[in-house]
C-alpha cells in the first residue's frame, strides 16, 4: 500500500486536478446552469457559494459502480458504507455529521427525521443511469433551503425528455453477482408537452460477507407548456429497497459476535408540480407543491457485549412512516438590468411514526412515538451586479417552526472578477438551523423533548484561476464553519442531548486541464480539520486529507480510457467488540474503457481496485478485493 500511495503522491504532485472533465469543449464552466444554491437564475459563474456540479457526461466519463462511489469523486465530501450497498452510507460533507447535508432528489427534500441517524438520507437507492446531473452546494444553506441544510445540499436531478425520442437500455454485470438493469424512454409527446420514464433494477451481490442490497425504481417527469410564456412540470418517483448487512458497532464480518445481519426494508414515494409564468420581461412567478413519503421495516439482532459496552446492543425492530408537504410560491422581480429580487412564502408539514420494540432478557419493550411539525416561512434574496466585474448577493429567510421560536437565517456572497487574468475571486458567508429528529425528540429510550435545535454559520472565500487559454484551471477554497448545540448521543446519560461547539476549517484545491484533443486530467486535495470547542475527544469517521486524481485519454477512434486514483487518510472508528479503532489511510485505484463500437451502441469494462488494496472504510468490513463489472448501453 505504502508503494502505491508514493506512486500517487508523485503523480498527484505533478498533475493535482479535478475529476470528470473528459470533454471536447475548454475546461472552465462558469456558465453551467445552477439550480439549487439560489432561487435567482444562475450558473456556476454567479453563485458566491462553493458549488460543483457533476454533468451526464461527467458521469459517464468516471464509470462509478454505484451514486456512492459516484459522491466518492467530489471535492470536500467523505462517504463511508460499511460492507457494501447493504450498509448505510454516511455523507460527512467538510467533515460534518451526515444528518447536516439536505438531500433533494428533483429539488424534493427527501432526508427522513424518523429513523436514528437523526434524519441523514442513504444515497444507495438512486439510481445513477437516471441522473442528469447532481449539484453540490457547499455551506450552510438555510437562507435558501430553510430548516436541514446546516453544512450543505446535494440536488440529484434525473433526466428530462431532451429534443428527440428516444429509448435506452442498459444492462451490467460483474464479480459476486453484481448486477444493474435500466430502461428509458424519453421525447416530446407533442408540441406543448413531453415525457420521460424510467425503470431500474439494482442487485448489489455479496462480495461482502452479511451485505445485500435489492432496489427496485420507477420515476417519471414531464413538461408541459400551456402558454409560449407558462410551463408545468410534473416529476414522480417509487423506489423500493431491501438489504442486510452486519450491525453498525458490530465489528462487521472480522470481529462480529453474533453472525445475523440486520434487515431493512425501505418503500420511498416522491410526487411534485412546479408550475411557472412569465407575466413580462420584468417579472415571473413559481408556484411549488411536493408530497415525499418514506416508510422502512428495520430488524436487528442486536451486538453481543465487547471492550466499549458491557451491555452490547439489544436485539431490536421498528417500523417507521414519515410524510412531508410542502407548498411554496415566489415572485422574481428585474428591478434593474443591475438588480433582481426574489421574494415569496412556504408552508411545511411533516408528520412522523415510528413502532420500536427492544428485547432483553427474554422480555419484549415496545414504544411508540407519532409527531406533527408544521413550519411556514418567508424568503427574500437579491443581486446587484454593482460594475461589470463585481457582484453582490444577500438573501433572508424567516420561519417559525410550531415547537420552537422564530429562525432568522441571513447570507451574504460577493464575486470579483480580474478581467485581464480571468482571475475569479469569490467570498460569503452564511446560516443555517436544524430542528430536532422526531426520533431524537419522541424515542422513548434515547429521545429527550426539550432537546435545542441546532445552528450553524459559515464563511468562505475562494480563488479560480483559468490557464492555458481556458484549456485549465486552477482552484483554491478556504472555508470555516461553526455548528452550535449539536445533538449527540450521551453514553453516561444513556440518552440524545445537546453537546458543545463543534468547528470545522480547512481547503480544497482543485485543478482540470485538456493537455491536448486526446487527454484530460482532473483532480482535487481537500483537508478539514474537526474540532470540538473544550473538549479534546476525536469524532469518528472524518479523514483530514482526501486526494484524487482522474485521467481520460481518447486516442483511438470511439474508446476511452480512464484511470481514478483516490487517497483517504486515516480516520477513527470504533466498534462495540473492539472499541475505538484508528483505520489506516488507503489507497485505491480504479479503471475503465469504454468502446463505442456501432451507432448507439456502447460497451463498458470497469476495475475498482485493480490492486487489491487492503482497506477498511468501518472496523471489521473490509474491502472486498478486485472488483470487475461489464455495461452494455443501447440508444436508439
Amino acid at each position: 500500500m505504502h508503494r502505491n500511495y508514493l506512486i500517487f503522491s508523485a503523480l498527484l504532485g505533478l498533475i493535482m486536478t479535478e475529476p470528470g472533465l473528459a470533454q471536447d469543449t475548454a475546461v472552465p464552466r462558469s456558465d453551467t446552469v445552477v439550480v439549487t444554491g439560489s432561487r435567482l437564475p444562475s450558473t456556476r459563474g454567479t453563485t458566491p457559494v462553493s458549488t460543483t456540479v457533476l454533468t451526464r457526461e461527467d458521469i459517464d466519463a468516471l464509470q462509478p459502480a454505484d451514486t456512492v462511489d459516484l459522491l466518492r469523486r467530489v471535492p470536500g465530501i467523505h462517504i463511508d458504507q460499511p460492507g457494501g450497498l447493504g450498509g448505510v452510507s454516511s455523507i460527512y460533507l467538510r467533515g460534518a455529521d451526515p444528518n447536516y447535508t439536505q438531500i433533494l432528489i428533483d429539488g424534493v427534500q427527501v432526508n427522513d427525521p424518523t429513523n436514528s441517524r437523526g434524519g441523514s438520507f442513504d444515497v444507495s437507492s438512486i439510481d445513477m443511469q437516471s441522473l442528469e446531473r447532481v449539484e453540490i452546494i457547499r455551506g450552510s444553506q438555510s437562507a435558501v433551503r430553510g430548516a436541514d441544510a446546516i453544512a450543505g445540499t446535494i440536488n440529484f436531478i434525473t433526466r428530462g425528455a431532451g429534443q428527440a425520442r428516444q429509448y435506452s437500455a442498459v444492462i451490467s454485470g460483474g464479480s459476486h453477482g453484481y448486477q444493474r438493469g435500466s430502461a428509458e424512454a424519453r421525447g416530446p409527446l407533442s408540441p406543448k408537452a413531453d415525457l420521460a420514464l424510467s425503470a431500474a433494477l439494482i442487485d448489489d451481490g455479496d462480495a461482502t460477507e452479511g451485505s445485500r442490497f435489492h432496489n427496485r425504481s420507477i420515476s417519471a417527469k414531464s413538461n408541459i407548456f400551456p402558454s409560449d410564456d407558462s410551463s408545468l412540470r410534473i416529476v414522480a418517483r417509487v423506489s423500493d429497497s431491501d438489504s442486510s448487512n452486519f450491525p453498525d458497532d458490530s465489528g462487521g464480518p472480522v470481529f462480529a459476535v453474533r453472525r445475523i445481519s440486520d434487515t431493512r426494508d425501505a418503500t420511498e414515494v416522491t410526487v411534485a408540480a412546479t408550475f411557472e409564468e412569465e407575466v413580462s420581461q420584468q417579472w415571473r412567478y413559481t408556484v411549488d407543491a411536493s408530497f415525499y413519503r418514506h416508510r422502512e421495516l428495520f430488524a436487528s439482532p442486536g451486538v453481543a457485549p465487547g471492550a466499549r459496552s458491557a451491555f452490547g446492543n439489544p436485539v431490536n425492530s421498528s417500523e417507521s412512516v414519515y410524510e412531508r408537504m410542502d407548498v411554496q410560491a415566489s415572485a422574481n422581480l428585474a428591478v434593474t438590468d443591475n438588480f433582481e429580487l426574489v421574494a415569496g412564502g412556504a408552508l411545511l408539514q411533516e408528520d412522523g411514526a415510528s413502532d420500536s420494540r427492544l428485547i432483553t432478557g427474554g422480555a419484549p419493550s415496545d414504544s411508540r412515538f407519532s409527531l406533527s411539525r408544521t413550519t411556514s416561512s418567508a424568503f427574500a434574496e437579491a443581486r446587484w451586479q454593482v460594475v461589470p466585474t463585481w457582484s453582490l448577493q444577500a438573501g433572508m429567510r424567516v420561519d417559525n417552526p410550531d415547537g420552537f421560536s422564530t429562525q432568522t437565517s441571513l447570507s451574504a456572497g460577493s464575486i470579483y472578477t480580474l478581467q485581464s487574468l480571468g482571475t475569479e475571486w469569490k467570498a460569503s458567508w452564511s446560516e443555517g438551523f436544524k430542528l430536532p429528529s422526531f426520533f431524537a425528540l419522541g424515542n422513548a429510550i434515547v429521545g429527550d423533548p426539550t432537546l435545542r435545535l441546532e445552528s450553524s454559520s459559515s464563511v468562505e472565500t475562494s480563488v479560480l484561476q483559468p490557464l492555458f487559454d481556458g484549456r485549465g484551471e486552477i482552484g483554491l477554497a478556504v472555508f470555516r464553519s461553526y455548528f452550535y448545540d449539536s445533538i449527540d448521543f450521551d453514553s453516561a446519560l444513556n440518552r440524545l442531548v445537546n453537546q458543545t461547539e463543534v468547528v470545522n476549517w480547512g481547503s480544497e484545491l482543485t485543478t482540470s486541464w485538456l493537455l491536448d484533443d486526446t487527454v484530460s486530467i482532473g483532480g482535487h486535495v481537500t483537508f478539514v480539520d474537526t474540532d470540538i470547542r473544550d473538549n479534546d475527544a476525536e469524532l469518528l469517521n472524518r479523514p483530514k486529507w482526501r486526494l484524487g486524481t482522474d485521467v481520460s485519454w481518447k486516442g483511438l477512434k470511439d474508446i476511452t480510457l480512464t484511470g481514478r486514483a483516490l487517497y483517504v487518510g486515516r480516520v477513527l472508528d470504533s466498534s462495540i467488540p473492539t472499541g475505538d479503532v484508528a483505520l489506516a489511510d488507503h489507497t485505491r485505484f480504479d479503471v475503465s474503457a469504454n468502446w463505442r463500437f456501432a451507432p448507439g451502441w456502447d460497451v463498458s469494462l470497469a476495475v475498482d481496485n485493480i490492486f487489491d488494496n487492503k482497506y477498511e472504510e468501518a472496523v471489521g468490513f473490509r474491502a472486498p478485493g478486485i472488483l470487475p463489472r461489464m455495461t452494455l448501453r443501447l440508444v436508439f
